[in-house]
């Protein structure tokens, strides 16, 4: 409730608060092989290498096939930072899906990774993204820049693949 000039007067924000999930997909080709960018997506505990704002990443678990079963990152941007930790399925080579485990920051959030082969040295990586902050205010906010952050992961994993790329034909 608000008051003014001596009268009281009710503020109703109706759905203008509205708690709501986000979802988000973005895809790209790659000029790189299925086999590579599915080891980079996979390989989560090198994210703190190469993914902007990440400033820690590890794995907790894996199968009998040494594919992640359990991973995490910690991010921080300024005076923020966060760790969270997901239960990962692992479909080589072409499917990596995170389902955090942790709720600290998050209510929900999944991230499914798909990399379909396009031939011997291309591919297209999906991105589906859906998540949703326990914080109201996080929510509002990261509709004003989700995809750019998006774009800009995308791009850190583009970077990767090439670098990957290069080093491993320089080696040969």
């Amino acid at each position: 409730m608000l008051r003014t000039a001596g009268r009281v007067r009710s503020l109703h924000l109706g759905n203008v608060f509205k708690q709501s999930e986000q979802s988000y997909t973005l895809s790209k080709k790659f000029d790189h092989p299925q086999s590579l960018v599915y080891q980079l997506i996979s390989e989560v505990d090198k994210y703190h290498e190469f993914i902007p704002y990440c400033t820690d990443s590890f794995v907790r678990a894996r199968d009998e096939n040494s594919q992640p079963t359990t991973a995490g990152l910690r991010v921080g941007f300024r005076e923020f930072e966060e760790e969270f930790t997901c239960d990962l399925q692992c479909k080589k080579p072409e499917l990596v899906v995170a389902k955090s485990i942790t709720h600290s920051l998050f209510k929900s959030l999944l991230t499914e990774w798909t990399v379909h082969s396009l031939g011997n040295e291309h591919c297209k990586a999906v991105l589906r993204l859906e998540y949703e902050f326990k914080n109201e205010l996080y929510n509002q906010m990261s509709s004003f820049f989700a995809t750019k952050v998006a774009n800009l992961m995308f791009r850190a994993f583009e970077k990767r693949a090439y670098e990957l790329a290069h080093s491993s034909s320089e080696n040969k």
